[in-house]
């Protein structure tokens, strides 16, 4: 969604027969759309020979995210142009204005001429309408088309993790609109069942809302959500993706999230606590943080053994690296340094998690020796009031969290074996990344 799609509405069969300069207009309108950050979408863009193409244009206009209407001489009168406009006026309805509707005046068009022509029936004087030209210039196109445009543009662009909204919208894009209809029920959200391209990016951002649980067990929209639609997926990898990255969203407090992105960038010593019971947890943490479709890159250490603790894990952590960045192959300070500015830059920082309480002196061995990584550090005791070089994430209550590892655990396609032990996931077999795996650039 980062470049809106913008249908432009116009007489394109009495005017090319016309020496009405009308084809001149409407190519510096695409071009306007173009250079205003949008795409453009028009007749000769999306129909071919033999297509209907009266059907073709009401679905490519219903996939939009807003439309230019071009008054013409010949567009006051064309029964097509006024079908365009009233779906484009229907849309803009429904979804409060949020679908922007453009008139557009040209040259030969005053507006006291759609009193009595067919566009009449649509009001567009309830649109902010601009006239095309200026006195200076005739042939200028509406500086109010551009400053529009350039809102919608920069709005789209802007959305909260739109890499990871248009993930999920693909994933459900192959879904009918009878089912999508029914998750965003389900879900609180508004969709357009004429607007399919609509429907999967609504649904999305609904999956997408941060939902928590009022308590363990308690009544989840996430999770009735995921059951209606996501066995109707056929790839079991895109099911996967689509828990791995829902339920962090939906559960994960996004103040976290906040917490965890303001130590990108910053300098040594990036190192933060989370309190949690559940080694998952964390998982989700870096994951919901990452916001984009590839998660931070995350390894669980385990200290090697013989030598003291601190240096044991210096040791597995330089391995960990070297094994994975530089694939086993010599690597020198230099070079690793430039490698993890490059993985931060283009997915974001490699991140170090210890299932311990951190203590300054361990925090200032593991930040000097790596000041390019960010460490999280997870504990599920109280907090003992003593403060440290690290940053308190907010963390969930105990059900909460506890409900969260459920739910990513009972959507999973194919969860693992059970297996009993402490510290695991209730009823999981394996934990992600624990005991030296790593989820890396995945």
């Amino acid at each position: 969604m980062a470049r809106p799609r913008i249908f432009v509405s116009h007489s394109s069969r009495a005017c090319a027969d016309a020496s009405c300069g009308c084809s001149g207009y409407l190519e510096a309108a695409l071009r306007l759309v173009e250079e205003a950050g949008c795409t453009p979408v028009s007749d000769r863009d999306v129909l071919a020979a033999g297509d209907a193409w009266h059907g073709v244009l009401m679905r490519e206009l219903g996939s939009c995210q807003g439309a230019v209407v071009l008054i013409s001489p010949h567009a006051l009168s064309s029964h097509w142009v006024l079908e365009e406009a009233i779906v484009a006026a229907y849309l803009w309805e429904v979804t409060d204005g949020a679908f922007p509707v453009m008139p557009v005046a040209l040259p030969g068009v005053r507006r006291r001429q759609l009193r009595g022509s067919k566009l009449e029936k649509v009001d567009l004087g309830r649109f902010d309408m601009a006239d095309w030209g200026t006195e200076d210039d005739p042939k200028a196109p509406p500086h109010r088309l551009r400053e529009t445009l350039a809102r919608l543009a920069q709005r789209h662009g802007s959305l909260p993790y739109p890499r990871v909204t248009e993930l999920i919208a693909d994933r459900v894009g192959a879904l009918s609109p009878v089912v999508l209809t029914d998750v965003a029920e389900l879900l609180g959200v508004t969709v357009l069942p004429q607007a399919p391209a609509h429907m999967g990016y609504v649904v999305s951002a609904g999956l997408l809302s941060e939902r928590p649980v009022a308590a363990l067990g308690a009544h989840c929209a996430m999770r009735k959500a995921l059951g209606r639609f996501l066995h109707l997926l056929k790839q079991e990898e895109h099911r996967q993706e689509v828990v791995d990255v829902v339920v962090p969203f939906a559960r994960v407090p996004g103040l976290a999230a906040e917490q965890l992105n303001g130590l990108r960038g910053a300098g040594g010593g990036r190192t933060a606590l989370l309190r949690a019971r559940w080694p998952a947890t964390a998982d989700m943490y870096v994951r919901r943080a990452s916001e984009h479709p590839r998660p931070w890159p995350l390894h669980k250490p385990v200290p090697r053994p013989g030598g003291g603790f601190v240096d044991g894990l210096v040791e597995e952590i330089h391995a960990f690296l070297v094994r994975e960045l530089c694939y086993g192959m010599p690597c020198g300070a230099e070079d690793l340094r430039r490698i993890l500015a490059r993985q931060e830059e283009e997915c974001g920082p490699v991140t170090i998690v210890l299932n311990a309480e951190p203590d300054q002196e361990l925090v200032r061995r593991l930040t000097a020796a790596f000041p390019q990584l960010l460490f999280l550090f997870t504990s599920g005791g109280a907090p003992d009031g003593r403060a440290g070089p690290w940053m308190l994430l907010a963390s969930l209550p105990p059900e909460q969290e506890l409900d969260m590892v459920l739910t990513h655990r009972d959507f999973t396609p194919v969860p693992p074996a059970p297996s009993a032990g402490r510290g695991r996931e209730p009823g999981r077999g394996r934990e992600p990344g624990r005991g030296g795996g790593v989820a890396f650039g995945t």
